[in-house]
């Protein structure tokens, strides 16, 4: 009898921890999605375009540059020039409403913004990013912006640290993101990203409380995770080695570390 219990309890632990994760999993998919704002009228950004498009209206130019996994975009009128012959040249000018989804947004005082009466510039960033001399900023192309530590913390004093630029440490459950964000870190230096087990035993998750066992993608290198618990860090191999892969540390190794600065979302900007 005894024993029928405990396998009834163990059953019962199971399904609360797997009915936990799976209500997890359903908030990543109903989480809002950032939203592009106005950021500058009379100008557009010259920053690498992904990809261009006639639209009706700007909100059609939203969907298109989300479609694209645009960080910005340009929203403006650029006039064609038509030419036909009967008889004698004829030239017409067709004004269109056209929309070029952007690679990366302004993110160093709008260095790469030129004037332009006809367009306006709209991004899913805030216009100013105060980081301080501690971090470098970079973008990884339609991923986000990310900030890079210059100086060596433990988990703990990495997030807080994050915290207070607005900003958390930097997701990477995605191929885009682990390959984006190791090229910008040193060569075998293990850097801390948001990813770990201190808050929920065996369970590794994100700053945003999000399971890894609600993505398909790992990136694990040889022999991880190495424990049940800890911290993990990002790891750019040297060359002809494997590609970058997380590694397990403990939470109060000092590294450096990945902050990542959180988008504007439209309950903020109705």
């Amino acid at each position: 009898m005894k024993r029928i219990i405990t396998v009834l309890i163990y059953i019962t632990a199971c399904l609360t921890s797997h009915l936990i994760v799976c209500d997890n999993c359903c908030q990543i998919n109903s989480r809002q999605l950032p939203y592009y704002k106005l950021t500058k009228s009379n100008a557009r950004s010259n920053q690498l375009i992904l990809s261009r498009t006639t639209v009706q209206n700007v909100n059609e130019c939203r969907k298109f540059a989300s479609m694209k996994k645009a960080l910005a975009f340009n929203y403006g009128l650029e006039n064609y020039r038509r030419d036909w012959n009967i008889g004698i040249q004829n030239i017409s000018k067709v004004t269109r409403k056209t929309c070029q989804a952007l690679e990366c947004p302004e993110i160093y005082n709008f260095t790469t913004i030129v004037d332009d009466k006809n367009y306006k510039y709209y991004s899913m960033y805030p216009s100013f990013m105060p980081i301080g001399s501690r971090f470098t900023l970079a973008c990884v192309p339609k991923t986000g912006i990310f900030v890079y530590s210059n100086i060596n913390l433990n988990y703990s004093q990495a997030q807080t640290a994050c915290q207070k630029i607005n900003a958390s440490l930097a997701h990477i459950i995605s191929e885009e993101r682990t390959n984006g964000l190791a090229k910008h870190i040193s060569l075998n230096t293990p850097t801390f990203v948001g990813l770990s087990t201190r808050n929920n035993e065996k369970i590794w998750q994100n700053e945003f409380g999000e399971a890894l066992l609600c993505f398909n993608y790992r990136a694990w290198g040889k022999g991880q995770p190495s424990h049940t618990k800890g911290c993990v860090s990002l790891v750019q191999p040297v060359k002809l080695e494997p590609d970058p892969f997380w590694k397990v540390v403990p939470c109060d190794t000092e590294l450096t570390f990945i902050c990542e600065i959180l988008p504007i979302y439209r309950h903020s900007y109705n």
